[in-house]
């Protein structure tokens, strides 16, 4: 059974430090993995994305992903070393062909849709600066679709998506 919020405690058995098998304590009010022999403790945290809002013509740009997902707004996991910005670009431009400037933040999630990974999506609002329209990397297919003709929810890939995409052509809506 798939956990809604997985504590990720099932993932990981031995230290990274030392090498000695996790014990699970109580620590900091709840559970997590410690080291009894180096009294590390792994603190599992969100690993973080980011996804690029371009919209032209009251139509945004949507991937397909090879995975066979389906539909998202392009994007990805930011480097360990990268700045959130940064990694929206390298990942447009991975995805999509085109070079963006970021605009702003638009809206930032938490996401427990996938069993072992917990991520906190930050999506950002962009704009097209060059480049040409180009499917690549993990994506199939990169289109703009119309904000009032999206895919249907069910051909979203991510329910956080889903929810950013709901927002979006609402504030397009509003006068």
């Amino acid at each position: 059974m798939v956990q809604a919020r997985p504590d990720g405690n099932h993932r990981y058995r031995f230290c990274p430090k030392c090498g000695a098998p996790f014990d699970l304590i109580e620590k900091y009010g709840r559970p997590r993995l410690a080291c009894p022999a180096c009294a590390f403790v792994f603190f599992q945290n969100p690993v973080a994305g980011v996804a690029a809002i371009i919209v032209e013509d009251g139509a945004v740009l949507l991937t397909l992903r090879g995975d066979g997902r389906g539909w998202d707004l392009p994007g990805g996991f930011i480097e360990y070393d990268e700045d959130i910005e940064e990694a929206a670009r390298r990942e447009l431009l991975e995805e999509t062909g085109l070079e963006i400037a970021i605009d702003g933040v638009y809206d930032a999630r938490s996401n427990f849709h996938g069993p072992d990974l917990h991520t906190v999506g930050i999506w950002v609002r962009a704009h097209r600066t060059g480049g040409s329209l180009i499917a690549g990397d993990d994506a199939v297919e990169a289109r703009f679709w119309p904000l009032d003709a999206l895919p249907a929810d069910s051909e979203i890939a991510f329910p956080t998506d889903r929810l950013v995409l709901a927002r979006l052509r609402e504030d397009y809506r509003r006068p």
